[in-house]
């Protein structure tokens, strides 16, 4: 037991070994990754089209649900898509009557994205759904390990942007 390669005791191996050992830990952390996300937005799907609401709408409510007003180049940012790519899904919104958009008083080529009343009434549904259907998700999970895993996450989400 005493080789068997940890991220603890990387350092009694070769740089070659090293490099190998980190390329398959990153493999398998990304197949988990991608296994959760699979399980969790298949769930989230079925949830969200009973309300005609496809994914990446449900994130942009989200989003503005939790952090307020902005712009749709940080909301693109946000959700790590063009600002080409998240305009038609802010123009679908808007068209139901979920987001409003709103010219920048002081610079007229900004605009800023805000939800409705409507929007703020189904973001409050979104949240009663989570916390029905994903905090038990989540309650494997120590306080601690629950922060360490959102740091961890944050971390790959800032490497990605």
């Amino acid at each position: 037991m005493g080789n068997t390669p940890t991220l603890n005791n990387l350092s009694i191996f070769s740089s070659r070994s090293r490099r190998f050992l980190l390329k398959e830990l990153s493999i398998g952390v990304w197949v988990r990754i991608l296994r959760v996300y699979t399980g969790i937005s298949s769930e989230i799907r079925k949830k969200v089209s009973r309300k005609g609401l496809t994914l990446p709408q449900l994130y942009v409510l989200t989003t503005l649900g939790l952090q307020g007003d902005m712009s749709l180049g940080k909301l693109g940012r946000e959700l790590l898509v063009t600002k080409g790519n998240i305009t038609p899904i802010v123009d679908h919104l808007e068209r139901d009557g979920f987001v409003i958009r709103e010219q920048d008083k002081k610079d007229r080529r900004k605009r800023w994205v805000r939800l409705t009343l409507k929007g703020k009434r189904l973001f409050e549904e979104i949240l009663s759904a989570y916390e029905e259907e994903f905090v038990p998700l989540m309650s494997y999970l120590s306080q601690e390990e629950l922060k360490q895993l959102s740091h961890l996450l944050k971390k790959i989400t800032e490497g990605i942007s």
